[in-house]
C-alpha cells in the first residue's frame, strides 16, 4: 500500500451495527464506546508501529480487535467482519466470497473470538480472496 489506509470510524462501525441488528430485530445499544475505539487502534498501531501495510492483515486484526470489543449489546460478531469487510473495500480491493464459503467464514470469525491464534488462518484466507478492485 502506498499511502496510507483508510481508516474505518468508530460513527461508520455504530451505523453498521445499528444496520445489523435492526435487521434481525435485534436492539442496537453500545455497550462501551472505549474499547470500540481501542479496538479501531489495534490494526492502526500494526500499521504505524510494525510497519504493517497489507490490506488483509489490518482487516484480519480488526475484524478481531472489533469482535473481541464487545461494545455493542448485540451482533459483535456481525459487526466486526461488516468493518472488515468495509475498511477492505475503502482501500481499494474487493473481497470474493462464494456463496459456498458463507458458513465457513462464519465459522473462521467465531472460531477467532475464541482462539485469537487462529488470526493468522484469517489472514490468509483474506490474502486469498481480496483483489485490487
Amino acid at each position: 500500500m502506498s499511502k496510507d489506509p483508510r481508516w474505518v470510524t468508530a460513527e461508520q462501525v455504530i451505523a453498521l451495527n445499528e444496520v445489523i441488528v435492526q435487521s434481525t430485530g435485534e436492539k442496537h445499544f453500545v455497550r462501551d464506546e472505549a474499547s470500540l475505539d481501542g479496538a479501531l487502534n489495534r490494526p492502526l498501531s500494526y500499521y504505524q508501529y510494525e510497519g504493517v501495510s497489507e490490506v488483509h492483515f489490518l482487516a484480519a486484526y480488526l475484524i478481531l480487535a472489533i469482535g473481541k470489543a464487545h461494545a455493542f449489546e448485540q451482533g459483535n460478531k456481525r459487526t466486526a467482519w461488516a468493518a472488515g469487510r468495509l475498511f477492505i473495500h475503502n482501500n481499494g480491493y474487493f473481497l470474493e466470497i462464494s456463496e459456498g464459503s458463507q458458513s465457513f467464514v462464519a465459522t473462521m470469525v467465531e472460531h477467532l473470538m475464541i482462539d485469537e491464534n487462529t488470526v493468522d488462518v484469517l489472514i490468509a484466507w483474506l490474502g486469498d480472496h481480496i483483489h485490487a478492485a
